[in-house]
């Protein structure tokens, strides 16, 4: 298939499923959440792909790389747009200690299991050291989507679901700033020679000053306040370019637009009309992204699917012992539960779009004869279906020994009765039992 006519048939799936994916409403925990995700249009991808009917072929997604430098710096953008200092602040440094230090632990506690996993079957040197610090890296971070699944399905408020919704909204910065220290110190060879000889600061820092001057060039496109359409043409601009740049250089395109987002953030006036645009534009871009992404996906070889499981089973051990420990640890004024890191095991879109990043970067590198971009990309996707499908339902019981999942609401939602649902779920939280503390 040409390349221009595999790109209009994937922008087209993309802007068609963007009408019905990632509605929040009443989905139930199990495979359908997976069609409220996107997982299903990387799916699609991958059938279309050469690893599937390869009715998009090897070197058509070749010339997909500018949109995977869109959907990059779009996802790092938006995540990057959210860090308003102003907003942080409202938030007790408890929660930004669990939020930080749950995901440092994780990532430390997961690269140096996964080390050890690797020496047990002879596997060392620098590819193998890549595989597990890419992993940790995508394997530390949470997001917000499934508790906000869990929390729409079952009317749910309280402290416990409010420090949940924070740590899975702040933890990817940890894996994004790993993942640019992994690209400064392990370079491919030909990307950008210039850059290679030089001490592992130097990259971090051109990346971070790459992340200012687009921000200020943003900034500076946005001091006439322009119209809808403009600022929409000057974000999609700024994301590619930004994102584009970053894999030119051998840079992290995350961290890059990470960087230029959080300058946005707090320093322009119109913070949330960008953000509005970028919620608006949000599903048609990122579904473009998935399908894409997809097209990328192989089995290079037949343990890829024990390589995900065990990275699945791992980072729900990992996020766990860390949040216990530091649960039990730092006062919060109320009793948090000290398996508060099961509502931490859905781990969204972030971790695709740098699962993606990885194997641009490494792709072509062998590991006794395995492509290793490509195996740690498939485990980690895999990995992702699986924290979907088995997160939700773990949230639940978290909330429910938490007591911020009322057994009334539960009743008449079983009943089909949502007026009562919502009735139940008004007097649970505003009564004399409302879930002020985890029991």
């Amino acid at each position: 298939m040409q390349p221009l006519l595999a790109t209009l048939i994937l922008v087209l799936l993309a802007l068609l499923g963007a009408r019905v994916s990632f509605s929040t409403d009443h989905i139930k925990a199990g495979p359908a959440l997976l069609f409220r995700t996107g997982i299903h249009f990387l799916l699609i991808g991958a059938l279309l792909g050469p690893a599937g009917l390869g009715l998009v072929s090897t070197s058509a997604t070749q010339q997909f790389f500018p949109l995977m430098a869109l959907g990059l710096g779009w996802v790092g953008f938006h995540f990057g747009l959210q860090l308003d200092v102003a907003t942080l602040k409202q938030f007790p440094l408890s929660y930004h200690v669990l939020g930080v230090g749950q995901a440092i632990i994780s990532f430390g506690l997961f690269a140096l299991i996964g080390w050890l996993f690797m020496r047990g079957f002879g596997l060392e040197g620098e590819v193998a050291a890549i595989l597990v610090i890419g992993a940790a890296a995508t394997g530390c971070i949470s997001t917000p989507a499934g508790i906000a699944v869990v929390s729409s399905n079952f009317l749910v408020r309280g402290r416990v679901r409010d420090l949940l919704f924070f740590v899975s909204s702040l933890d990817a910065g940890v894996g994004v700033i790993a993942l640019q220290f992994l690209y400064s110190y392990h370079r491919p060879e030909g990307v950008a020679p210039a850059l290679a000889s030089l001490p592992f600061w130097v990259p971090m820092g051109v990346a971070l000053g790459l992340g200012v001057v687009c921000a200020i060039v943003f900034l500076w496109l946005m001091r006439g306040r322009p119209a809808g359409e403009e600022l929409v043409l000057f974000l999609l601009g700024i994301c590619a370019f930004a994102s584009g740049a970053a894999l030119q250089w051998g840079l992290s395109p995350l961290f890059v637009a990470v960087t230029m987002g959080a300058l946005v953030s707090n320093l322009s006036p119109d913070r949330r009309r960008v953000l509005a645009l970028l919620e608006k534009w949000e599903k048609p871009v990122y579904l473009t992204f998935l399908l894409v992404a997809g097209a990328l996906l192989q089995v290079p070889t037949a343990w890829v699917a024990a390589l995900a499981i065990g990275y699945a089973v791992l980072r729900g051990i990992v996020k766990t012992a860390a949040s216990a420990a530091l649960a039990s640890a730092i006062p919060f004024g109320f009793d948090v539960p000290r398996r508060l890191g099961l509502g931490l095991i859905p781990q969204g879109g972030i971790s695709l779009a740098m699962a993606v990043s990885g194997v641009l970067m490494y792709s072509g590198l062998e590991i006794q004869g395995v492509d290793a971009g490509s195996a740690l990309f498939t485990a980690v996707v895999m990995g992702v279906v699986i924290s979907e499908l088995v997160g939700p339902p773990l949230t639940v019981s978290l909330l429910r020994r938490a007591g911020e999942i009322s057994p009334e609401v539960e009743r008449a939602l079983a009943d089909g009765d949502d007026r009562r649902a919502r009735r139940e779920a008004l007097r649970h939280y505003s009564g004399p039992d409302r879930p002020d503390s985890a029991t």
